[in-house]
């Protein structure tokens, strides 16, 4: 039987990856297909052929989006660094203390917090790794979104359509703060639930690392 996490791993790629690369491709093609492909994707034999390019391609460029997206995380560091600091009292906090008690502290640099969190989540309270999953997929398909935005905005200007150009940057504003709020939530909501297990359960019980 299928696990919640194996569930939202395929929901991360379809949103994060294929939806993405399928907007881009979309228009990307007309420009620069017959390019790369020449007559293949100008003309396919038949249209599974051709929606089998279409979904191949699409891939391809889903992955070239996400990690060109994942260069916006470090503007989401410094950002979140100036205007939600972890304080003393924060779950982050509460969460590092608590990894730090279980793990060796020769140990402690092969996984970050947020990282021990989840693997926490998965091995102790699959509900909780879900919904931590949820947010982290909202987050990642909203930062992939707005790659797609700069995309069609240089796209748009290159060919000298400059409102279509400008409602991409728009555009590009709400992907960029829905990105900030679910990968925020994402994050905090990990430490909270990790922090709520073990006070419920004592974590120290079940996982630790010396």
């Amino acid at each position: 039987m299928p696990k919640p996490s194996d569930f939202f791993v395929g929901v991360l790629d379809f949103f994060a990856i294929l939806l993405p690369g399928a907007i881009a491709t979309a228009m990307l093609g007309p420009r620069v297909g017959p390019w790369v492909l020449g007559p293949l994707i100008d003309k396919p034999s038949s249209e599974a052929v051709g929606w089998a390019m279409f979904l191949t391609a699409a891939y391809f460029l889903g992955h070239l989006i996400f990690l060109v997206g994942s260069w916006i995380d470090r503007f989401y560091n410094a950002l979140r660094e100036r205007f939600n600091p972890y304080g003393n009292e924060s779950a982050y906090q509460c969460a590092t203390r608590i990894r730090n008690s279980l793990v060796d502290p020769s140990e402690q640099k092969a996984l970050n917090t947020y990282q021990w969190s989840r693997a926490v989540l998965l091995a102790k309270c699959p509900a909780a790794a879900e919904d931590v999953h949820r947010l982290e997929a909202d987050s990642k398909f909203f930062r992939s979104l707005l790659v797609v935005c700069a995309l069609a905005a240089v796209l748009f200007i290159a060919e000298g359509r400059f409102l279509p150009a400008g409602v991409a940057l728009v555009l590009a504003l709400p992907c960029f703060a829905r990105y900030y709020e679910r990968r925020l939530k994402s994050t905090t909501q990990a430490y909270i639930h990790v922090v709520t297990l073990h006070r419920l359960e004592g974590l120290g019980a079940g996982i630790g690392g010396g």
